[in-house]
């Protein structure tokens, strides 16, 4: 009889693993594949990228006597490169609008139009930490914003707090600690130079994504079904190539 009871025991402990093994989320992440890699020849800091009207742009930080926006097709080809004069964070095209906005260093949301220079205010004073880098809905609807294990999630329309969560680990170093990138159903935080985390949009842990390769640190980004991080130029006032890596998950 314990031989049998034994026996039972062992099927369903490998049943178990079994699951746990090939569970929807081992599933949905593998080993990332590049997609796209393309230069960008910024001042100082390669930040962001976001994706819209079959263009990608991307934005520098570090000084915003130096801010640049710049354009590129869907293939990475520049395009243009506009004067902007923010010293910006992060990027984003939002498609019911078909705006581009700009989180810059500081706590405000502006919008930007890359044909004529103009930046207007959206939000102010919405954010936690000046050098966040926060992540958006694509659909337009929330920004979460990343702090040292808390996430903030943001009502695009008026930045009002909708709610707060934390998240079990992080990479706890500069530029790491507040950068979130968000696609429709997962959140993505550093957990190495060279890993990310992924979340779920309630905080719960999905999985472990190694990359091929160490980014900087503030360049976390989705946009166009990628994942992105960057090479930073650390081009100071005369400018150098960063690059940007586009990795597909699924």
């Amino acid at each position: 009889m314990r031989r049998f009871i034994r026996i039972g025991l062992l099927i369903l402990f490998a049943a178990i693993t079994v699951r746990a093994t090939c569970s929807p989320a081992a599933k949905k992440f593998g080993k990332p594949k590049e997609m796209l890699v393309f230069d960008d020849h910024v001042y100082y800091h390669n930040m962001s990228i976001t994706y819209g009207d079959k263009y990608y742009f991307t934005v520098n930080g570090g000084n915003e006597s130096w801010g640049l926006l710049n354009e590129y097709d869907a293939d990475g080809e520049p395009i243009e490169s506009h004067d902007l004069e923010l010293d910006s964070r992060a990027i984003f095209y939002n498609s019911d609008d078909e705006q581009l906005y700009v989180k810059v260093y500081g706590t405000d949301l502006y919008s930007v139009d890359p044909d004529d220079g103009y930046d207007d205010l959206k939000l102010e004073n919405v954010f936690e930490d000046d050098n966040s880098s926060p992540g958006f809905d694509p659909n337009g609807k929330y920004i979460y914003e990343f702090v040292n294990g808390r996430v903030r999630v943001l009502d695009f329309e008026d930045g009002e707090e909708v709610r707060t969560f934390r998240v079990d680990e992080y990479y706890d170093e500069h530029g790491f600690n507040t950068a979130i990138a968000a696609s429709e159903n997962y959140l993505y935080i550093w957990a190495e130079n060279d890993a990310i985390r992924v979340y779920d949009l309630k905080g719960d842990y999905v999985a472990l994504i190694q990359l091929p390769r160490a980014g900087y640190g503030f360049s976390l980004s989705y946009c166009h079904g990628y994942l992105w991080i960057a090479k930073d130029a650390d081009g100071g006032e005369d400018g150098a190539d960063g690059r940007w890596y586009g990795y597909k998950l699924k």
